[in-house]
């Protein structure tokens, strides 16, 4: 009877164990940390560029806007140099925001969390390009090089005959980029606690 019920009882696998609480809100709060910090750049941009004149950038969106965004933006002029005069002109604009988003599309194919902090990402290089949109009819601005018959979007609007756009386009930019980061913190956020809550670390 006993080798019976040995043969027939199930087999019990072992059991999921609790993840540790360390495991489980020390990535949580490193995920909602990136997701503040990408917040105060959006925040600083859209404080900073709301009027014409833009303020003065705060001294995370000036590194930022020094360091990471103009190099993204001059960057997309060589890439695109090759495609002929306009191209190169909005190549820059383009791929300041475009290699965020490309990063957005990588991140989310890995199903990876840093996919929303890439949007927020995206978010800021938009709405900083809101001045600089602006400017085109006036040129007041200091460019790079400070030759002001390189001002992009000046050359630009003014090869499509739109340079009476250049507000509207500068709300465009703006508002866009805003939208961006929204969407980018509610998934982030969202994504992060899903993790969290998780059964198991992913």
């Amino acid at each position: 009877m006993e080798s019976f019920r040995l043969k027939h009882d199930p087999i019990v696998g072992p059991q999921p164990q609790a993840r540790d609480p360390i495991e489980r809100w020390i990535p949580f709060a490193v995920r909602c940390g990136a997701i503040a910090l990408a917040d105060l750049l959006l925040y600083q941009a859209a404080s900073a560029t709301w009027s014409f004149p833009p303020g003065r950038f705060p001294f995370l969106l000036s590194q930022w806007n020094w360091w990471i965004v103009t190099s993204i933006h001059e960057a997309g002029h060589y890439l695109f140099f090759m495609f002929g005069r306009i191209m190169m002109i909005a190549g820059g604009s383009f791929w300041q925001v475009a290699m965020p988003l490309a990063l957005v599309g990588v991140a989310g194919k890995q199903r990876s969390f840093w996919a929303s902090v890439y949007l927020i990402i995206a978010g800021v290089h938009l709405t900083v390009l809101n001045p600089y949109i602006y400017d085109a009819p006036y040129r007041s601005l200091p460019l790079l090089g400070g030759d002001k018959r390189g001002h992009d979007w000046y050359n630009l609007l003014i090869h499509w005959q739109a340079l009476d756009a250049a507000e509207d386009l500068a709300m465009v930019a703006y508002f866009g980029g805003i939208f961006l980061g929204v969407m980018g913190t509610l998934i982030g956020l969202a994504w992060a606690l899903t993790l969290a809550l998780s059964k198991q670390s992913k």
